[in-house]
C-alpha cells in the first residue's frame, strides 16, 4: 500500500506537465499527496479495522476534501446521501491496493476488491480493473512470476498486455478516456527491475501520471518487496501523522510479517 501512496506523491506534480522520459527530478517542491492517497487510506483502513467501505470512504473525504476529488463526488462524499456514487472516471483500481495486501487468497482478493468498487464505479470495467489489481498484487506477494501474472491477468481478465511502456506513450491517456489506466500502470511495472524505475516509467508514460504510478507503485512493492529508504522518507514526510500511523499500522500487519514469514 506504501507504494501505491508514494507513487501518488511523485506523480502528482507530472499530470499537467508530463516527463517525457524517465530521467526527471523524483520530488519537487510541489510534490503533495492527492485523492489517490485519501481514497487508498480509506480503503486500509477499512481492511484493517473491519469497517464498512463506503462509510470509511466518506469519513476519510470529510477529514480531508481538498485533495482534489472531482466535484460531483466531493458533493456526494460530504452528503448523507445512502445511494452509491457512479463514476465513469479512471475507476476505483487506484484505491485497491490493501485488499490485495491483506487478502488470504485470490478468490478473497476479488471479492472484496468488487465490494469495494461498486460503491462508486458499479460498471463492469472499472471493477474488472479493481480485480485485476488486487489479484496481482496478492499473486506478487505469494511469489508469482511476472510471466504467470501476465497469463493469468490476461486470461481472467481479457486485457492485452503486448503493449510496451513505449506504445503507450503514444496514446492520449486522460481521467475520462476508454483507456483504463492499470494497462499502461500494468506495461510499466512489467518493465521495470525495481521499485524505482516502476516509478519512472509509470510517469514516462504521461496523461494522469499520479494515478498511473499509484497503481505501478502497488504492484512493485508487492512484487519487489523493497523500496528505497530515502524515497519512501522523502514522499511520507509530506503526509500528516495521522496518515503515517495508519500505514505503519497497516504495513506491520500485512507487509511486514508477509515478507518475514516469506
Amino acid at each position: 500500500m506504501k507504494g501505491a501512496i508514494i507513487g501518488d506523491i511523485i506523480g502528482s506534480t507530472f499530470t499537467s506537465d508530463n516527463a517525457p522520459d524517465t530521467d526527471f527530478q523524483l520530488f519537487k517542491p510541489s510534490s503533495a499527496y492527492t485523492d489517490d492517497t485519501i481514497l487508498t487510506l480509506a480503503t486500509a483502513d477499512s481492511v484493517l479495522h473491519h469497517k464498512d467501505y463506503e462509510k470509511t470512504l466518506k469519513e476519510w473525504v470529510r477529514q480531508f476534501p481538498k485533495a482534489g476529488y472531482r466535484p460531483q463526488f466531493l458533493e456526494w462524499a460530504l452528503s448523507d446521501d445512502s445511494k452509491h456514487y457512479v463514476s465513469k472516471g479512471e475507476g476505483a483500481a487506484r484505491r485497491i491496493s490493501p485488499i490485495g495486501f491483506a487478502a488470504k487468497s485470490v478468490e478473497e482478493a476479488l471479492i472484496e476488491a468488487e465490494k469495494s468498487t461498486k460503491i462508486t464505479h458499479n460498471i463492469p470495467e472499472r471493477i474488472k480493473a479493481a480485480k485485476a489489481v488486487a489479484a496481482t498484487i496478492y499473486m506478487c506477494r505469494e511469489a508469482g512470476t511476472k510471466k504467470e501474472i501476465k497469463t493469468f491477468i490476461g486470461q481472467a481478465f481479457d486485457y492485452d498486455f503486448s503493449l510496451k511502456v513505449n506504445d503507450w506513450k503514444t496514446k492520449k491517456i486522460t481521467p475520462d478516456s476508454e483507456v483504463s489506466p492499470v494497462e499502461p500502470a500494468f506495461a510499466a511495472f512489467m518493465e521495470a527491475s525495481d521499485y524505482e524505475e516502476a516509478i519512472r516509467l509509470a510517469i514516462s508514460i504521461g496523461g494522469p501520471s499520479n494515478t498511473i504510478a499509484s497503481i505501478a507503485g502497488g504492484l512493485a512493492e508487492a512484487y519487489f518487496g523493497h523500496i528505497p529508504k530515502s524515497i519512501t522518507r522523502r514522499a511520507l514526510a509530506r503526509i500528516t501523522p495521522k496518515m503515517q500511523a495508519l500505514i505503519n499500522a497497516f504495513e506491520e500487519k500485512f507487509v511486514t510479517r508477509s515478507n518475514q514469514k516469506a
